[in-house]
């Protein structure tokens, strides 16, 4: 929402950040989850403690940034490795999400699960471009969506270490 509101996106523009976010959420979560069933099989038993203490991490890390980046809207010139970057940015935390939450399934489970993280992904970043349009100067939903979604994480990771 933040580049939608900060840039002046033609329809190219979109198609490849929501292509960006798609994939790279996709991929990081097939990676850790990947790594976690690995892990797993080969080294040691992930428990629930584990996987939950490393979502509430992630929370925590998300809540930080969002302190940190008190930006409301974000000007950016997107080129192609702009575009990567961004990508690469706000899908990091799938890496952590797929390692704690997919690790226990089998290979093709990962992979599905991965993809509709990432399909998903993709349609909330279109979706996020729509809707940018009509909230975009209320300054309180960019100011708070980080810290909105690590709370969600905090949750998560409380109910993953209690289960």
């Amino acid at each position: 929402m933040a580049i939608g509101c900060g840039t002046r996106t033609n329809l190219r523009e979109k198609f490849k950040v929501i292509i960006s976010f798609g994939f790279f959420q996709f991929f990081f979560a097939l990676t850790g989850g990947l790594a976690g069933n690995y892990i797993d099989t080969n080294f040691f038993t992930i428990s629930n403690y584990f996987s939950g203490a490393v979502i509430f991490l992630l929370g925590i890390f998300l809540i930080r940034e969002g302190y940190k980046n008190g930006e409301e809207c974000i000007y950016r010139q997107l080129s192609f490795w702009t575009v990567v970057v961004l990508g690469v940015s706000v899908s990091i935390d799938a890496l952590g999400a797929g390692f704690s939450l997919l690790f226990s399934l089998d290979y093709s489970l990962i992979f599905q699960d991965s993809l509709i993280i990432g399909l998903i992904a993709a349609v909330i970043t279109a979706a996020a471009f729509k809707i940018v349009n009509y909230i975009k100067h209320i300054a309180l939903v960019e100011k708070y969506a980080d810290y909105v979604g690590g709370f969600i994480l905090l949750i998560i990771g409380i109910n993953t270490f209690l289960a």
